[in-house]
């Protein structure tokens, strides 16, 4: 069974690889090695399935929730746009009155604009950056 063990790390591996470390396999690649532990102490077959399952299934019960919650805060990287967050910023056009959809300049960059609650402010008020969506900026007018 020993080679069978390597066999199913080997694929386990490479399979990791293959999804660039999503980790969707590396809890059969700990569960083969606790297979083979269970081998070199002489356990049957039967046995060795068992801790192999055991051992894959435990690892990631335990670990997957950990894992989710590091991917998120991983996948919540800011980008220089939400650099903008907080600063303020002039109106220089009026796109849509009625849609409520205006131009603002903040640091020096052109952005399309809108507040929460619709109103279109003035050509020139100040404006201070509340979020990002998409490709518009949140604003309040300051």
């Amino acid at each position: 069974m020993l080679g069978i063990w390597l066999a199913v790390i080997v694929v386990a591996i490479l399979a990791e690889i293959a999804t660039q470390v999503q980790l969707v396999s590396v809890w059969a690649a700990i569960g083969g090695i606790a297979a083979i532990i269970a081998d070199v102490c002489g356990a049957d077959n039967t046995v060795q399935i068992i801790v192999f399952f055991a051992v894959t299934f435990a690892t990631l019960a335990l670990t997957r929730p950990l894992v989710r919650n590091l991917r998120k805060k991983l996948s919540n990287v800011p980008t220089n746009a939400d650099m903008n967050i907080g600063k303020h910023g002039k109106v220089t056009k009026i796109v849509d009155k009625s849609a409520g959809i205006f131009r603002v300049s903040v640091s020096g960059d052109d952005w399309s604009a809108v507040t929460e609650d619709s109103t279109v402010p003035e050509i020139g008020d100040e404006v201070r950056v509340q979020r990002i969506e998409g490709v518009k900026l949140v604003v309040s007018v300051v």
